[in-house]
């Protein structure tokens, strides 16, 4: 399964190189002549995710949890720093509220998940960009919250490789990596997905100046349970961004749009009548999808244009593996 979505993205690569054709001379002259710049960008988003899963043993619907629809918002910050020539230096930090995790019934727990990372690189603004990345997040798993001695709390940490190519107007983002994870307050350590590796790929296609497309997809296996190589994460969205132009008092207004996807398995979880299964807030499920609709904005500095902004700006980003980390609980 590794393998199948590695070459997916080399696929997708190369699928982008075909349809895009030669960069002609003088817009290969024009991204050569830009300097990597002092650069940063704040977003801050509101949506709906809707959660559904199935049991593979009995083929009868489930509700994985106890809600499976809930409200959720996040904000994320990204600040890169040139470090003299083509190397740069970024820093993110991403802050996601109810989005990793669900409430019990008595709806009255706030679930959240925080991560910081860096990114270190080496890039061409004509061409493209490599690097490495590193950090550490942590957060809540259930309808414990965080509000309380009880509450089921995590640590993670990450880091990887991740390379861009800059073609005219399309961008192509591979990342890859590992990823581990613990409880801090709780000795069922196996329900943590954890000793994990996983692979991203994102490809943004500058339709303008002031709007682009963006598509994703990640893949990540490791242990949950006490059997080995028994997760899997499967993560897929899309992104319009725009600016409205000329608001009332606030002016031009970057806003964008976006849909994330995501399935969540593991081979070992109880299926219906099995240990773990049924009770309240349990389900009976092995996988389950969760489905997310946001709306939000960003502010920025550093780069005319979205497309000048991506190739010498905090352009680099991280999913949000808290979300990933807590699957393991959900599916215990």
């Amino acid at each position: 399964m590794k393998t199948l979505y590695s070459s997916a993205i080399g696929c997708m690569a190369v699928a982008g190189v075909a349809m895009t054709g030669t960069v002609n001379a003088a817009d290969m002259d024009y991204e050569r002549a830009m300097e990597l710049a002092v650069s940063g960008v704040v977003e801050s988003w509101n949506g709906y995710s809707i959660v559904s899963g199935y049991s593979p043993a009995n083929g009868n619907a489930a509700n994985v949890l106890s809600r499976d629809n809930y409200f959720v918002s996040g904000t994320s910050g990204r600040l890169s720093l040139p470090l003299g020539g083509q190397l740069s230096i970024q820093q993110d930090v991403d802050l996601e509220i109810t989005g990793n995790a669900y409430e019990d019934e008595t709806g009255n727990n706030y679930i959240y998940s925080y991560q910081m990372g860096t990114h270190a690189s080496f890039r061409d603004p004509g061409m493209g960009l490599i690097g490495a990345f590193g950090g550490w997040g942590g957060g809540t798993t259930d309808g414990n919250g965080g509000n309380n001695e009880n509450a089921d709390s995590l640590q993670y940490r990450f880091v990887g490789g991740e390379a861009q190519i800059y073609l005219e107007d399309l961008t192509l983002y591979v990342q890859a990596g590992y990823l581990d994870a613990e409880r801090t307050n709780n000795q069922n350590q196996d329900d943590t997905f954890r000793d994990a590796v996983f692979v991203r790929g994102v490809a943004r296609w500058f339709m303008s100046g002031t709007s682009r497309l963006e598509l994703e997809i990640s893949y990540a296996d490791g242990d949950a349970d006490t059997e080995p190589d028994s997760h899997t994460v499967v993560e897929w969205g899309v992104r319009y961004d725009t600016v409205l132009a000329g608001l009332p008092i606030i002016g031009d207004t970057p806003v964008f749009v976006k849909y994330r996807g995501a399935r969540f398995e593991n081979d070992d979880a109880p299926g219906n009548g099995g240990g773990g299964g049924g009770g309240e807030g349990g389900f009976d499920s092995e996988d389950y999808l969760d489905h997310t609709v946001m709306v939000g904005t960003s502010w920025s500095f550093g780069g005319d244009g979205m497309k000048q902004f991506d190739r010498v700006g905090a352009t680099l980003n991280l999913p949000n593996f808290g979300r990933w980390v807590a699957s393991g609980e959900n599916l215990d």
